[in-house]
């Protein structure tokens, strides 16, 4: 069989753009950067270039200028020194363990497509740029940011200073309580999905306007909580009437599994405040069980099935430190 030899430049486009794929944005510009102005033609052309920056190489952190213009999706996981106002064309930037310099250069720089940002906890100490970096975010000071995580937790001092409403869709943060989800929901009339971990628990009464865009809303306890009650999870469900989809995550240390036979699962709260409610779902991650009898899990089951009473799909899942256990 004879093998016939192919010149790269012979390749039609459409092929080109499938080959490009599979490179890192540095390694396709330094392959095919200038090597004449079909390839360049191709470089330019590319939509959704991301860029991931993990390694401490000043190689690495000196050379994106080359290609930083056409970068989509930026991805930083180091204290490396970055020039922010280089890629013009950001869409998507991701902040995993941020430093005071690279705050500063979020704030400073307009990113006038950015339109999604993730935040990370900070690397350092106290950072000047956390409460400036809010304001940008709460202020529509990103013209066109529609989702946001921030991991860090001193933006619950921040939030009730703003009173601008934001174009912010989706949301995640971490350590909420009851006064910043008030807030959050009064700044974001237009959030349609709601990630957050509980703060604590706080069974004091206040009054919160009713969301009515939020559809989708994820809310995590930790093991401090022992429990959670009605009470407190009443004042998180009555505000948001429209909601279609429900996830609650508890994790729990040393615990005996039978404490959650007789678990009411909010049904009733569920019933009364969230009518358009279609799936709920009930993670329980459990480590160290005093007691794992696989006829307990399946009470367990079956009690969860028979509250919610088929009135939307609900689903429970427990994952235990020796076991994994599931019910559809």
């Amino acid at each position: 069989m004879t093998v016939i030899p192919i010149l790269l430049e012979t390749l039609p486009n459409e092929l080109l753009m499938n080959i490009f794929q599979y490179f890192d944005a540095r390694d396709l510009f330094r392959a095919f950067h200038n090597l004449n102005c079909r390839f360049n033609r191709l470089l330019r052309s590319l939509r959704y270039v991301c860029f991931t920056l993990i390694k401490f190489d000043s190689n690495e952190s000196n050379d994106y200028h080359i290609f930083a213009p056409y970068i989509y999706n930026l991805v930083i996981d180091h204290a490396v020194n970055i020039d922010l106002s280089r890629f013009a064309n950001l869409h998507r930037l991701t902040l995993l363990s941020p430093t005071s310099n690279q705050l500063k250069q979020v704030v400073s720089n307009s990113l006038d497509y950015l339109e999604y940002l993730s935040i990370g906890y900070e690397h350092f100490l106290f950072s000047y740029y956390i409460p400036d970096l809010c304001e940008k975010i709460f202020s529509n000071g990103f013209p066109r940011l529609t989702s946001c995580c921030l991991f860090e937790p001193r933006i619950l001092e921040i939030i009730p200073k703003f009173t601008q409403a934001t174009q912010l869709c989706i949301l995640k943060m971490d350590n909420v309580d009851l006064l910043a989800y008030k807030y959050i929901l009064s700044l974001c009339p237009n959030l349609n999905l709601f990630e957050f971990t509980m703060l604590n628990q706080q069974d004091d009464l206040i009054n919160i306007e009713p969301h009515r865009n939020l559809k989708k809303m994820s809310i995590k306890f930790p093991s401090l909580m022992k429990s959670f009650s009605d009470c407190a999870m009443n004042c998180y469900l009555s505000c948001v009437p429209n909601l279609e989809q429900l996830n609650v995550c508890e994790i729990n240390f040393d615990v005996t599994i039978m404490v959650y036979l007789n678990s009411n699962w909010f049904a009733s709260l569920i019933k009364k405040h969230l009518p358009s409610l279609r799936r709920y779902k009930y993670y329980i991650h459990a480590c160290g069980v005093k007691q794992n009898d696989e006829n307990t899990l399946n009470s367990i089951k079956t009690n969860f099935k028979q509250i919610h009473n088929q009135r939307y799909q609900s689903v429970l899942v427990i994952k235990l430190s020796h076991s994994s256990l599931s019910t559809d």
